[in-house]
């Protein structure tokens, strides 16, 4: 399991190392000095955290931030800002742009390791709670931006489910995102691949349209986009422990006998 990814910005090459220095035994340090780069940081590398300055040489942190938090590719990671800026307006400056935690220079060291773990802890949580509800077929208990992408993410599946070529080009040319940034972005708000994602809502459709009783199972297999019957086996059989016929035959059992 690799280690979680730090972007660190700031245009204060002592502080970077430093920084580097305080958090690089547990995270994966990606530096940049300037807006630009970071945006080249982000584009090629899955980060977890970003930890910004307000005062950069070529854009503002704010802006940067609200860049940051409104890109679809983006908008997951969690922001630290770590600024000399104290003033209580620019501290809620930052919360309305989407920043998590405001530290203020000088800062402690500690300090600031606490608050990446407990992010980053945080973060852990919500997406082992968004797979455990995914598997029994909850909400999505991620940020409000995760809830909208998985949402659109899921209809977008959902419209095109009998298609067996569905694949993540198709998703990334239908939500606007190049094939890197939506892997990276699904990655990130859940602890699936997209693969994964796709057949999670697949079986999903295929167990309810066994419940409505309409359908034959190689009626469902093609219904539901599986490209042939024995893969749709497999892939039910990992799912739900058992393969599609034995699931419907005990679904009915257990319906004539009032169990459900």
């Amino acid at each position: 399991m690799r280690a979680p990814a730090i972007l660190i910005l700031d245009d204060d090459r002592v502080l970077v190392d430093l920084l580097t220095d305080i958090l690089g035994g547990n995270y994966s340090i990606a530096p940049a000095f300037n807006g630009e780069e970071a945006w080249e940081v982000l584009k090629s590398t899955p980060i977890d955290l970003i930890i910004i300055d307000i005062i950069l040489p070529d854009i503002d942190g704010f802006q940067l931030c609200s860049m940051i938090k409104e890109n679809k590719a983006f908008g997951h990671i969690p922001i630290i800002i770590l600024s000399a800026k104290s003033g209580l307006e620019d501290k809620v400056s930052g919360l309305q742009k989407g920043v998590d935690v405001y530290i203020e220079k000088p800062f402690s060291p500690a300090y600031l390791d606490a608050q990446v773990f407990s992010i980053l802890q945080n973060r852990l949580k919500l997406k082992e709670r968004f797979e455990r509800n995914t598997d029994s077929g909850g909400e999505s208990v991620t940020t409000l931006t995760d809830q909208q992408f998985l949402a659109s993410l899921h209809l977008l599946i959902e419209t095109h489910i009998g298609n067996a070529l569905l694949s993540i080009e198709f998703l990334a040319e239908q939500l606007h995102m190049s094939r890197s940034s939506l892997y990276r972005k699904i990655r990130a708000t859940s602890n699936y691949s997209p693969y994964e994602i796709i057949e999670q809502v697949r079986l999903k459709r295929a167990a309810a349209l066994m419940h409505e009783g309409r359908y034959k199972i190689n009626e469902i297999s093609v219904l539901t986009g599986f490209s042939s019957p024995s893969q749709f086996t497999r892939s039910f059989k990992r799912k739900f422990g058992k393969a599609p016929l034995s699931y419907l035959r005990e679904y009915v059992k257990r319906r004539n006998m009032g169990s459900l």
